[in-house]
């Protein structure tokens, strides 16, 4: 008779215990940000959510490689190939800022020649020099400032 009795107390015990979970509330701040809880804050309205029972999560598990080898070589390999690709981009970039610290030392050096004053000239096809007037020379020095401005900032 004991045992009947403790067994009916475990089933009722088990039976209320499912009836009396809460009921999930949604609700909305004066923010916009949205929140939950067993019940909403007092002078708010809340909608009561259906929160369907059973598994949280139903994924599929993943497949299993094949062979240990195999995945530990594809990811070995995978490395490499980063590697790799990584050191390619390294050398590509510091071929691009020497090609940019030649071009902008020239392009100082350009600046400088032509700041200096004094007489500056061209050589024609024929081998004699000719003479640029002030004009020319201003018109050069600021291409060579623009030059200046693309390759040294």
């Amino acid at each position: 008779m004991k045992r009947l009795l403790l067994l009916i107390a475990i089933l009722l015990f088990c039976t209320t215990t499912l009836s009396v979970a809460g009921k999930i509330y949604k609700w909305t701040d004066s923010e916009g940000n949205i929140h939950y809880g067993e019940r909403p804050p007092s002078g708010q309205q809340g909608k009561q959510v259906h929160v369907p029972k059973g598994p949280a999560y139903t994924a599929k598990p993943a497949a299993k490689a094949g062979n240990p080898a195999d995945a530990r070589k594809n990811l070995l390999d995978a490395f490499d190939k980063e590697r790799k690709e990584k050191a390619e981009a390294t050398a590509k970039s510091e071929k691009e800022k020497a090609a940019r610290d030649k071009n902008c030392s020239n392009a100082r050096k350009r600046v400088a020649g032509l700041s200096i004053g004094g007489r500056i000239y061209d050589i024609t096809e024929q081998g004699e020099r000719k003479y640029l007037e002030d004009a020319e020379i201003k018109k050069r020095l600021a291409e060579a400032n623009k030059a200046v401005e693309k390759w040294c900032n």
